[in-house]
């Protein structure tokens, strides 16, 4: 005799794949955040390189401008100016205006300025020593949270003295400026990197060969 199965008794119920596909929506859900928390370190490290890169390319960068400074043997010295300092900064300032030698032979004067603009980096162009407003501002690095210039001098001694910014023989006292650059990576939760460096700026004698 053959038994017929009755109508219940095949397929799923209703409540069995309800309990399948939550079941099914957790596991998925498990199994994204490692997903997820893998790419998340990936952008975050790829914002870190950039950032890395935009502050060596930055510095680099001064560092060559900075130790192309003419300078007036015969006058005030190395033709560098202190620009954006803090209220009672000392030897500190947020930017800083230079006129350096180019052109074949050294022979071309130019002008130019470094500073702090609003979360970037600029080099400024076609400017006027010792006038040096801002003009033709070319972007170097964004995401910057801070630019800082030192200025230091060896006085008669061989110890390093904070050089005062409105100094009135800033320019021939001036020996070499400490630069510190502090940027924020893209991304949220990025932690602020920040490089320094030193630049020892040529001295009179090469200044008055120029």
């Amino acid at each position: 005799m053959t038994t017929l199965k009755t109508l219940s008794e095949e397929g799923f119920t209703l409540i069995e794949l309800v309990i399948v596909m939550v079941l099914i929506s957790i596991l998925a859900v498990a199994s994204m955040q490692p997903l997820l928390q893998g790419l998340n370190a990936r952008a975050r490290v790829a914002n870190n390189l950039d950032a890395i890169d935009g502050l060596r390319y930055t510095l680099e960068r001064m560092v060559r401008e900075l130790r192309q400074t003419r300078f007036d043997a015969n006058g005030s010295g190395l033709q560098i100016k202190a620009l954006d300092a803090p209220i009672s900064s000392g030897n500190i300032s947020n930017g800083i205006c230079l006129q350096r030698s180019g052109g074949v032979g050294g022979s071309t004067l130019a002008a130019l300025s470094l500073r702090k603009s609003g979360s970037t980096v600029t080099l400024d162009a076609g400017l006027t020593y010792p006038a040096c407003s801002a003009a033709q501002p070319q972007t170097l690095v964004g995401n910057m949270t801070d630019l800082r210039f030192d200025y230091w001098t060896y006085g008669s001694g061989t110890t390093p003295l904070a050089l005062a910014v409105n100094d009135a023989n800033f320019g021939k006292l001036l020996n070499f400026i400490d630069i510190t650059l502090t940027i924020t990576p893209a991304g949220s939760g990025s932690v602020p990197v920040a490089q320094h460096t030193r630049v020892v700026l040529r001295n009179g004698a090469w200044g008055a060969a120029k």
